[in-house]
């Protein structure tokens, strides 16, 4: 235990939110808190258990600054230099860290031609183990009705805001870009019909699975440490103007699984004896995603590529930071599920 922790028992986003606001703390008291950031982005790479969690909770409660209702402590923040000097460290760390770890990967050189980046990426895709993950297979032909509940639990923090994601991404675009970013926001917002819209059909679908044949005190609610680590990721990419191309990368990747992904969970829950009319988050994904991946393809990755030389590399950059960070966080899921 560091001198720091042994004065601070509690964990750093619990300090932080000790002071209503955080441009009113002590010179001396921000400096121990950048200090022990910088400890907390070094567990990213020594997999201290404890402080990997403590970084990522950290991470998040600075991120969901920008996404706070108005009079609550987030909201407070949201212009605050410490938060973003501290949320700048963290999330420039993890960045560092997800990037380091593409480098280890052997893939094919990245096309030249915006045209031959969609056949690149589709084929990147299927060969990576994020494409066919097997918690989905355990899932569908085995997992117990706790197991189902426990990864509806976790899918919840990792993309239930999505249409956020959307709104952000599509900031400064112009063209076919924003145009397509503009149909797919429209198809989370249910395109003006209230009981259609995505997030509202996702706390249905959640709240039929987690109550269906009762509640279980067991199941796995609070969100794991790789399933923040997704969320982080994302958000922080969508909130930097510097990851727009990565962002454009990162969504790509995700619609391009959701498909199957969404199909794979409702043979799960239909399994198990549920209703699948009561599943509508699921089955929408299952022929939604399937337009939004090409959209995302054709009309937003190719006019992107040839807007900036580093355009096309970061592109690849974010579709691999979505697939190897999902990776992670089904294994993690997946070792969980079999132990118990």
């Amino acid at each position: 235990m560091t001198t720091f922790e042994a004065a601070n028992p509690h964990a750093l986003h619990e300090q932080l939110q000790r002071f209503a606001v955080l441009d009113d703390a002590p010179a001396a008291t921000v400096e121990l808190w950048s200090r022990h950031a910088g400890r907390l982005s070094h567990s990213l790479e020594t997999k201290d258990v404890r402080m990997h969690r403590e970084f990522h909770e950290t991470l998040h409660l600075l991120l969901s600054v920008h996404q706070a209702l108005p009079y609550t402590w987030a909201a407070r923040q949201s212009a605050s230099h410490v938060a973003l000097r501290i949320r700048q460290q963290l999330f420039s760390a993890l960045l560092e860290h997800e990037q380091r770890k593409l480098l280890a990967m052997d893939i094919p050189p990245i096309p030249t031609r915006p045209e031959a980046l969609v056949d690149y990426l589709i084929q990147l895709n299927a060969q990576h183990v994020a494409s066919r993950h097997p918690v989905f297979d355990y899932l569908q032909e085995a997992g117990s009705l706790r197991d189902v509940k426990s990864f509806f639990y976790q899918e919840g923090s990792v993309d239930a805001r999505f249409d956020d994601l959307i709104a952000i991404a599509q900031v400064g675009t112009d063209g076919s870009i924003k145009d397509e970013y503009a149909h797919n926001f429209a198809d989370e917002m249910g395109h003006g019909n209230p009981e259609r819209v995505h997030t509202t059909m996702f706390l249905r679908t959640a709240e039929y699975i987690h109550s269906y044949q009762g509640e279980d005190p067991q199941v796995l609610r609070e969100p794991i440490t790789e399933a923040l680590a997704c969320s982080n990721l994302q958000i922080g990419m969508a909130l930097h103007r510097e990851h727009v191309f990565r962002m454009a990368g990162y969504l790509a990747a995700f619609e391009l699984n959701a498909t199957d992904r969404c199909r794979r969970l409702v043979k799960a829950c239909v399994r198990h004896g549920m209703d699948v009319h009561q599943l509508e988050y699921l089955t929408e994904h299952i022929d939604a995603d399937v337009g939004h991946a090409e959209g995302l393809f054709h009309e937003i990755l190719v006019p992107m590529a040839t807007l900036h030389e580093r355009a096309p590399v970061e592109i690849v950059q974010g579709f691999l930071l979505r697939l190897q960070t999902s990776s992670d966080y089904c294994e993690t899921l997946l070792k969980q599920f079999l132990q118990d």
